[in-house]
């Protein structure tokens, strides 16, 4: 843009506080910069105003431009077509924050009138494009905040960038807003899918986030722990599964359901609650501080349980619980057996006679195999009958090589044919 005050002369590069004059390098910095800004705003709460918007603004780009968060001062155009003139930037934003106010930030709407005016909101934010840059990013974080206050919620990754553009300038253009909605629509939090759990360090599953729970703590072993898990565990999955069937079927806020679903997954995981209660006695841990009452459902009774563990499972070092967790998942060995021994006899299975020989540490083991099928070719066995006796003698020396026994010439031994009693033959009926 020419005589354009935000970037640099004789260049297209926006003016920034990095000193970057590389187009290409300022938009990966930017993107880096302001996905971890957006990962800080999708904690915070905006304000649904024209005021918030901008704050939102300059919560994702402070650490780019100076002027994040404060109206353009040039007119702007996309496709020959012009967006909202300097002049009436603020007085359009008011006026279109103040429609969202009136309707309650569209919050008590069913799902597709909800989606039909979060998509509309958009084409109207997009026309009046009140940012030199950065306006699509600021509408994706402030349509993820409309919807998950409104109850249904979105996930911003879930947005089809290609399709968002596409939408973005299909309504500017024409001022059809449905391709937006659909855009949006598709970036919702499913209600049909499977629980999905919410997975925390080292890949430990955990309960939706919630206030810290109310009430009497009491201190329990974490042996305690587990026999209250064993005794309401089975009854508690069946009351999250019933509790989320319940919600879908009385069409509950998506949030709601969420959470339900969430939760349902956490009970079911195979690194959920007794999982955990084992990982923390490993890491020395004795004992959790509970909200327990005579009054809870084995649903709550578990979930106050799973909530005490994650207290003890988030106060861990990352290395330590890292550690543990493989630790929990190696392999038991049977006695004589060690980790070192089972990988030299798989890798025994594994190879090829020739790598076999070509390692010192296999070598002795295959000539075993090798002097095993000699001895059934000597003796004309038959070409299926040299092979099972060679799979078998290499199973069995195997099975030597995991227990750390002594290899010798008897494991491959093929007994003589004199020694093998004939079948019997079965009496024909008369």
């Amino acid at each position: 843009m020419a005589n354009d005050p935000y970037t640099y002369p004789g260049t297209d590069t926006l003016r920034n506080r990095l000193g970057i004059t590389d187009d290409k390098t300022l938009a990966e910095a930017e993107r880096r910069l302001t996905q971890a800004r957006g990962a800080e705003a999708a904690r915070l709460t905006f304000p649904a105003t024209a005021d918030g918007y901008r704050a939102l603004h300059k919560h994702l780009f402070q650490d780019l431009y100076e002027w994040a968060g404060r109206d353009r001062t040039v007119d702007t155009a996309k496709g020959g077509a012009r967006f909202a003139h300097v002049p009436y930037i603020a007085r359009e934003l008011d006026k279109l924050f103040a429609d969202v106010g009136a309707k309650n930030g569209l919050r008590g709407l069913p799902r597709d009138e909800f989606f039909d005016r979060l998509g509309n909101h958009v084409n109207e934010i997009n026309a009046i494009h009140p940012f030199r840059e950065g306006n699509g990013r600021t509408m994706r974080h402030h349509v993820a905040q409309l919807a998950r206050e409104a109850g249904h919620p979105i996930r911003i990754a879930s947005i089809d960038k290609t399709a968002w553009m596409d939408a973005s300038r299909h309504g500017f253009l024409t001022g059809d807003h449905r391709g937006m909605t659909a855009v949006l629509a598709g970036a919702a939090i499913r209600r049909d899918l499977a629980p999905e759990a919410r997975i925390g360090p080292a890949g430990i599953a955990m309960l939706p986030q919630r206030a810290p729970p109310e009430g009497q703590r009491y201190r329990m072993t974490l042996g305690k722990v587990r026999e209250e898990l064993e005794r309401y565990l089975p009854a508690a999955r069946q009351q999250a599964a019933d509790r989320l069937r319940g919600l879908i079927k009385d069409d509950a806020p998506t949030a709601t359901v969420a959470n339900a679903r969430t939760e349902l997954a956490y009970i079911r995981h195979a690194k959920g609650p007794v999982y955990q209660s084992h990982l923390l006695t490993y890491l020395g841990v004795r004992q959790v501080d509970a909200v327990i009452t005579k009054e809870q459902s084995p649903l709550e009774r578990v979930r106050e349980i799973g909530a005490a563990l994650g207290v003890q499972i988030n106060a861990q070092q990352s290395a330590q619980l890292q550690k543990a967790v493989r630790s929990l998942e190696r392999p038991a060995l049977p006695p004589g057996h060690s980790p070192g021994q089972e990988r030299l006899a798989e890798l025994f299975l594994k190879n090829t006679p020739e790598k076999n020989n070509a390692d010192p540490r296999l070598a002795p083991a295959q000539a075993i195999v090798d002097a095993a099928v000699k001895t059934a070719r000597d003796r004309g066995e038959s070409v299926r009958m040299v092979s099972t006796i060679g799979d078998s003698t290499r199973q069995l020396v195997a099975d030597r090589i995991k227990t750390g026994g002594t290899l010798d010439a008897e494991i491959g031994r093929v007994p003589d044919r004199a020694a093998v009693p004939p079948p019997q033959q079965k009496e024909r009926g008369r």
